[in-house]
C-alpha cells in the first residue's frame, strides 16, 4: 500500500469511528428524553382544598383503567392529606378516592364543572389523548376512552357528572 493509499484509509477509518459514535450517542440520547407529562401542568382546580362542610356539590362517578388488557388499581385515598391539602378542615382535594373501588368523589364549594384531567393532576399522573402515565400512542398502541360504554375523544377533558355510568380507559394494542 502507497503512502497516498495509507492516508485514505486512514481517514475513511476515523471518519467511520466517527459516524459510528455520533450515531450510537443519538440513540443514547433518544432514550433518556422525558416523556411530557399533564400533570406538571396542573389545572387549577387541582389545587383546591376543601372539606365537606358547605359543599355546592357532591358528586361520584366510577373509573376503570386497562393498560393491554390488566386492570389498573386506583389507590385509596388519592387527593386526601396531600402534600397541598394538610390543613385541618383542608384536607380534600376537588376530586378524591376514599378506597380503591375506582369510586372518584367529585366534590366543591361551588358548582363548577370538573374535568377527569383534575384527578389525574392530583394523582400526579399523565393522561390525555396522548396516552396514560408512562404508555404513550404509537404506531402499535391506541388509547379508548369510553362512558357507558360509548366512545368519547374528550379524554382529559371529559367533564365529570353524577352517573352510574363507568368511565373506562383502555390503552391497548392496535
Amino acid at each position: 500500500m502507497n503512502k497516498e493509499s495509507k492516508k485514505w484509509a486512514t481517514i475513511t477509518m476515523v471518519s467511520l469511528l466517527i459516524l459510528i459514535s455520533s450515531s450510537l450517542s443519538g440513540c443514547l440520547e433518544e432514550e433518556s428524553i422525558e416523556l411530557y407529562n399533564s400533570s406538571n401542568d396542573p389545572d387549577p382546580i387541582s389545587q383546591d382544598c376543601l372539606n365537606h362542610d358547605g359543599l355546592a356539590r357532591h358528586d361520584h362517578a366510577t373509573l376503570q383503567i386497562f393498560i393491554n388488557g390488566e386492570q389498573e388499581l386506583i389507590p385509596a385515598n388519592v387527593g386526601i392529606m396531600t402534600d397541598i391539602c394538610n390543613q385541618e378542615g383542608e384536607e380534600m382535594h376537588a376530586v378524591h378516592t376514599h378506597d380503591s373501588s375506582g369510586r372518584l368523589h367529585i366534590e366543591s364549594n361551588e358548582d363548577i364543572d370538573i374535568p377527569i384531567g383534575v384527578f389525574f393532576d392530583i394523582w400526579g399522573h399523565h393522561f390525555d389523548e396522548t396516552g396514560i402515565f408512562e404508555y404513550r400512542v404509537n404506531s402499535t398502541h391506541e388509547l379508548i376512552m369510553t362512558v357507558g360504554g360509548q366512545q368519547i375523544n374528550e379524554y382529559d377533558d371529559y367533564l365529570l357528572v353524577n352517573t352510574s355510568d363507568i368511565i373506562e380507559i383502555r390503552y391497548q394494542e392496535k
